[in-house]
């Protein structure tokens, strides 16, 4: 049987580490007999010795130290002649093998470096005689409430060990946190082209961290030297499991990689007395979104704006803002700010689920698909491998985790393999092969630099509130009157006439800030007076989150446009019931939220101020 499985490799050019992207090679699964000897990646490759079986498996048995295709004789292709035919161990997953003893292990041979068969998967120890046709199933990513204590140590031991790596070494913990964001002095050259490289505010937010945590999944997987360990993921999701995982609250001491003293995290948070809010994870309004992408300046879509990589961008999509942003924020402490969030290791289950969430976006079909074109299909995206390799891969190489990557998720949808989208444009950019780089982050290929992205239809403001002092964002609720003309009040009915979305929208406008501490805030229009503000009161359109607004270009980019940060919300659907109340003014409530009790109330904020917004927009497309 055959499965895509990836390799990746290292290419020298101009005298440092080029990327190359991981081969889609058929990955073989072989039989082996000890005595076979290995280690794990040591600033190198290292390589498992073997000789072939003169025949198939099933007709004889490997020798010791011979290794044997498990399904046919191997073809005459598939041994190559100059060292081709070595096991190059670069996940650490198989150490050593016993005089005697019968493995099977899974391997995909890489064309670009001398068609070495990397170690893919280490499966088990079998018995002759061997029969049938061997399987190479995916990794499975299991909730964080679902693993067992060896699981649990071996997570916290692969964790541990990154730690334990200098940040110089890109398979440290700190350098990987770093290629999101860091407020570090970045003092060498491959440090200065790999860190601050996170994509926010664009189209490519989920697919940039669907790759940057595939391969933090791979290093943790080799640092742990355990082949079965895969990271898992926290399903926040569930209202039984929002309170911060056991695992990563106790011990509360220094032994525990996972465990975070204050001010890292909030004391409640460890102490799990604390959780997040149904509220702060909400995530309907961006699963009722078709589109995946939205035209440039707009994030009324799932993923957001079509644009160039940018480390921080604006406004942000309507799944990134809610609940990514939200959940950031809530946690407090380390994760609140997207320079440090990557250094508390809750980061990556929190962004595991991101991930499974997009599978479950599509999977609600309805005309939902990803991203078609060129740009997103093809820009090239650099990361580390668990050998500490430069490599890259791009929106096509991600869109089937099954197929393309070998994870997928315990609950994933019966859509498990996808199609792959081919770009919907007037040249064949895959054609393209002259890759431009532009940065550490990201690299594109000639023809496709500048995408047309469609831009967004003319805004026109309908109402604002008055602009004689700023909207402060502090610990108490805010009230902010928007003023209806008449021509305003016809306007918005009119937009709103035939039902449609993304007509009407509320626009928080020139938002400015430091950086969040903790406090996000719930946003309603004209919501009952009296009655208590929770999201299921009428009127409320969503949240506020204060994370990764502020625009920044990575490394070799242009420098992100002078413009406000503004944030919208889809409003069509409230303004019928809004302006019945009240046909005169608009009034917009801000609500400061964070952690939640056990209850699920709302536990006191800081009082200090978290920013300020400049004008409240009535906006109509």
């Amino acid at each position: 049987m055959r499965l895509l499985l990836l390799g990746t490799v290292l290419l020298l050019a101009a005298g440092r580490a080029a990327a190359q992207s991981p081969q889609f090679v058929p990955a073989y699964p072989l039989y082996c007999q000890g005595p076979l000897t290995t280690g794990s990646p040591s600033g190198g490759e290292t390589t498992t010795p073997f000789t072939w079986a003169p025949t198939g498996a099933g007709a004889a048995n490997p020798g010791p130290g011979q290794c044997a295709w498990a399904d046919r004789a191997a073809r005459g292709i598939e041994i190559q002649p100059g060292g081709g035919n070595v096991i190059c161990d670069f996940s650490g997953a198989m150490q050593s093998v016993p005089a005697g003893t019968f493995v099977e292990v899974g391997v995909a041979r890489d064309p670009l470096v001398n068609n070495c068969m990397h170690l893919a998967r280490y499966i088990g120890t079998v018995s002759p005689p061997f029969s049938a046709v061997p399987a190479l199933p995916p990794f499975v990513r299991q909730s964080i409430a679902s693993l067992t204590p060896p699981q649990i140590s071996s997570l916290r031991h692969g964790i541990q060990v990154m730690m334990s790596r200098p940040a110089s070494d890109p398979t440290s913990y700190r350098f990987q946190a770093n290629i999101h964001g860091t407020y570090d002095s970045a003092t060498t050259p491959q440090e200065m082209q790999s860190w601050n490289n996170c994509e926010h505010g664009s189209y490519y937010f989920v697919s940039w961290h669907r790759m940057y945590v595939y391969f933090f999944d791979r290093i943790l997987r080799a640092a742990a030297g355990d082949p079965n360990l895969v990271l898992p993921y926290w399903n926040w999701t569930d209202p039984a499991q929002r309170t911060l995982p056991l695992p990563f609250r106790q011990p509360a001491n220094a032994s525990n990689p996972l465990y975070i003293a204050p001010p890292g995290r909030p004391a409640a948070l460890d102490a799990g007395t604390a959780s997040l809010g149904a509220g702060t994870v909400d995530f309907s309004a961006a699963f009722a979104d078709v589109n995946f992408d939205s035209p440039t300046g707009s994030g009324a879509s799932f993923d957001g704006q079509i644009a160039a990589p940018m480390q921080f961008n604006g406004p942000h999509g309507d799944f990134e803002s809610q609940p990514h942003d939200v959940v950031h924020v809530a946690l407090g402490g380390l994760m609140s700010d997207p320079h440090t969030a990557a250094q508390d290791p809750i980061f990556w289950l929190h962004h595991a689920n991101i991930d499974r969430m997009w599978n479950r976006w599509l999977a609600q079909g309805g005309g939902r698909t990803d991203a078609t074109d060129a740009a997103w299909l093809n820009t090239q995206f650099t990361f580390y491998d668990e050998a500490g390799h430069a490599v890259y891969l791009t929106g096509a190489e991600i869109v089937d985790t099954v197929g393309q990557l070998n994870y997928r998720y315990d609950d994933d949808p019966l859509m498990l393999r996808r199609q792959f989208p081919r770009p919907l444009a007037t040249r064949d950019f895959a054609e393209a092969q002259t890759p431009v780089v532009v940065g550490a982050g990201a690299t594109v290929h000639a023809e496709a630099v500048a995408p047309e992205a469609p831009r967004e239809e003319p805004a026109r403001t309908l109402a604002a509130s008055a602009d004689s002092h700023r909207i402060e964002l502090a610990g108490t609720t805010a009230h902010v009157q928007v003023p209806l003309t008449d021509e305003a009040s016809n306007r918005m009915r009119a937009l709103v006439a035939n039902n449609a979305p993304h007509q009407v929208f509320l626009r928080l406008d020139d938002i400015r800030y430091d950086k969040s501490s903790g406090v996000y805030y719930e946003v309603y229009v004209n919501p009952p007076a009296g009655e208590k503000l929770d999201i299921h009161t009428p009127g409320y359109v969503g949240n506020l989150s204060l994370f990764g607004l502020k625009p920044h270009a990575m490394a070799g980019h242009p420098p992100p446009p002078a413009t406000d940060i503004y944030v919208e919300y889809d409003i069509s659907h409230l303004v019928r019931e809004a302006m019945a109340n009240n046909p005169k003014d608009l009034t917009v409530v801000l609500v400061p939220r964070g952690l939640f009790d056990a209850r699920g109330e709302p536990l006191p904020v800081p009082a200090e101020a978290q920013g300020t917004v400049g004008a409240v927009r009535i906006i109509g497309r």
